[in-house]
């Protein structure tokens, strides 16, 4: 690990920077290495800020860092995120949120032990972990208003007004996805909608699992009120390729199944995808960390919502919601 005072690149001289902002710190030997490199494809990870474990007055790392890049944080809740980290880690699904240093758009956490690892794809497979990221979120669901209300169609017309303020006309169907999105706004509309404070994030990598089959739920940057079935929904969307798993995951969150709830989920992972296609279409045009695979991983996002577009049931999830 290295100690303040070694920094040798951009990302780690703005940590010792945050490093210097805490003031708990202050005085104190203080040692940091890189947790995760950041991924877009295959797996979605660390994409929107550097990760670091630090070690303060103990070479035992006790705390995980994050520093948002700057290309993401005008899509970071902020404060938001860190007061919905809060409620969720005094509930026990979250880990326990130390400092928000906004200036530096920095969060500052407890770091989970070894125990702990990102979950994945197949870990879902597993009832009780699903059982188990359903309850967590849904707890989160029942807790303080977080003063942010939010839709997945806030975020795709935030998208479309970045894309054409940069210049940037995206090429193909773009134009029949957005259409179908405003039909499934539309109808979700007609239909009715919930808000309640969500995670709000689908991402397996913004699950951690133990050996036990416990979770912890990471990463609050999309924290907001929101509709819960889009909280459910984007996760399911991400979890579950099949309709049968999904609709055993919609019995956990509401107690018993139906046609309308899995409607309404699959509508929202299908703006999900268009949104973070878009994203990651801009993000490929306009980040200078151009190392990173944003055009691959928006291609598969807006591959995933054409299908969603063009399943044989998509008027029939429309109409009974």
């Amino acid at each position: 690990m290295k100690k303040t005072g070694e920094a040798a690149s951009s990302e780690e001289l703005a940590l010792e920077t945050v490093i210097a902002a805490v003031p708990e710190w202050q005085g104190q030997s203080v040692a940091y290495e890189r947790l995760v490199p950041p991924v877009v494809s295959p797996l979605h990870r660390a994409v929107d800020g550097d990760c670091w474990m630090v070690a303060v007055g103990t070479k035992q790392p006790q705390f995980f860092v994050k520093v948002l890049n700057p290309d993401f944080v005008p899509y970071s809740s902020g404060i938001i995120a860190y007061n919905a980290a809060k409620n969720a880690a005094a509930i026990g699904v979250a880990p326990q949120p130390r400092h928000f240093v906004a200036e530096h758009h920095a969060y500052v956490f407890d770091l989970l032990d070894a125990s702990w690892r990102t979950a994945r794809m197949n870990d879902f497979g597993n009832e009780r972990v699903t059982a188990n990221v359903i309850k967590a979120k849904q707890a989160l669901h029942a807790t303080a208003r977080l003063g942010k209300s939010w839709s997945v169609f806030d975020g795709i017309a935030r998208l479309e007004a970045d894309l054409a303020a940069a210049a940037i006309v995206p090429e193909g169907d773009i134009w029949w996805l957005l259409d179908n999105a405003e039909t499934i706004k539309a109808a979700l509309h007609a239909a009715g909608t919930d808000e309640k404070p969500a995670h709000a994030d689908g991402l397996s990598s913004n699950i951690m699992i133990n050996g036990e089959d416990e979770i912890r739920l990471v990463d609050f940057d999309q924290a907001c009120d929101t509709d819960p079935y889009y909280d459910i929904g984007i996760f399911l969307n991400e979890a579950f390729q099949f309709d049968d798993a999904k609709r055993g995951a919609i019995e956990i969150f509401d107690g018993t199944y139906s046609d309308a709830a899995l409607h309404r989920c699959k509508l929202y992972g299908i703006a999900d995808d268009l949104m973070w296609g878009l994203w990651g279409i801009l993000m490929d045009a306009t980040s200078p960390r151009t190392a990173l695979e944003y055009l691959k991983y928006a291609q598969w996002r807006l591959l995933r919502c054409r299908m969603g577009i063009l399943d044989p049931y998509f008027e029939t999830m429309l109409r009974k919601l």
